[in-house]
């Protein structure tokens, strides 16, 4: 029970966090557009359209978590815990994208470099920082996927007004107007780097992926050194959401009939698979010509 309450908390604490970086960024985007529009800086003005886009992902983002902490039913009998694994892949792809894009322009920019206005981009370098931090440390360090993916997507805004604010000071003692465009380029393969990763592990989780494909021999071990149990076959494991996983398998018992000493054996296999993070087992006793399906 304790167990389950840890993880309904740290899952409440997962969409706080998610809503946090909503209206930080929503309200930061709005400031952007305004501060760009008076301080004349197309760089900053498109920036904010970066934002807008940014808390549009954080808000689906928001969406799809709360939707995956809904109990099961008819329709989703396991639950809308994949909601959130969606979640991950799309503001990953969205990362990616936008990635692409920034490179784009950055090697058009370094083909044809322009000088920006050094101390309009420290001051919004200074404020994106603190803005994009705060989101970013409230983030960081998240249980699942999606709440992992938004914090890249913190981490990609907090690199880059990193690098504007190294390249504006750079910028007021040097003319080198081929330093921002550079900044960003290293910046853009990074986050094309870890959100790659964040994709393809969400993408793995949806095409049933064995999370415990290196543990899976040891699976197996523990449910064997339980009395009665004499063989398993037919195991199969996949994820629900890279945290809760799914167990299905047949068990070889011996010696054992009664309805109490079959309940204590379910007992001690769930036991068993605790640790290696299964929440739901189907488990099929096998014996001498019997077959009982009984349900963990």
């Amino acid at each position: 029970m304790g167990h389950l309450h840890h993880h309904g908390h740290h899952h409440h604490h997962a969409t706080g966090n998610i809503r946090f970086a909503f209206f930080l960024n929503l309200g930061f985007a709005i400031l952007e557009l305004i501060g760009g529009f008076f301080v004349n800086s197309v760089a900053i003005m498109s920036d904010a359209l970066h934002d807008f886009g940014d808390a549009f992902t954080l808000g689906m983002s928001y969406f799809l978590q709360c939707k995956s902490e809904q109990a099961g039913n008819a329709k989703y009998t396991y639950g809308y815990k994949r909601y959130s694994v969606a979640g991950a892949l799309l503001t990953s792809v969205i990362l990616i994208l936008g990635s692409v894009f920034v490179l784009t322009e950055a090697f058009e920019r370094l083909l044809n470099p322009e000088m920006p206005d050094p101390y309009g981009m420290l001051l919004f370098a200074i404020v994106g920082l603190a803005v994009n931090g705060a989101a970013f440390f409230r983030l960081r360090g998240g249980h699942n996927l999606n709440q992992r993916a938004v914090s890249l997507h913190m981490l990609e805004d907090l690199l880059g007004w990193l690098a504007v604010m190294l390249g504006s000071i750079i910028l007021l003692f040097f003319e080198l107007p081929w330093l921002d465009p550079l900044l960003s380029v290293g910046i853009s393969l990074f986050m094309l780097y870890s959100a790659g990763k964040n994709a393809w592990s969400a993408f793995k989780i949806l095409l049933q992926e064995n999370p415990l494909a290196t543990d899976l021999e040891k699976v197996k071990e523990q449910m064997l050194t339980l009395p009665n149990v004499q063989d398993i076959h037919q195991l199969k494991v996949w994820s629900l959401d890279g945290e809760h996983h799914v167990l299905s398998a047949h068990v070889m018992v011996a010696g054992i009939k009664e309805p109490d000493a079959i309940a204590a054996l379910k007992q001690e296999i769930r036991n068993t698979l605790k640790p290696f993070a299964i929440t739901d087992a189907t488990l099929e006793l096998e014996q001498a010509g019997e077959v009982c399906t009984m349900k963990l």
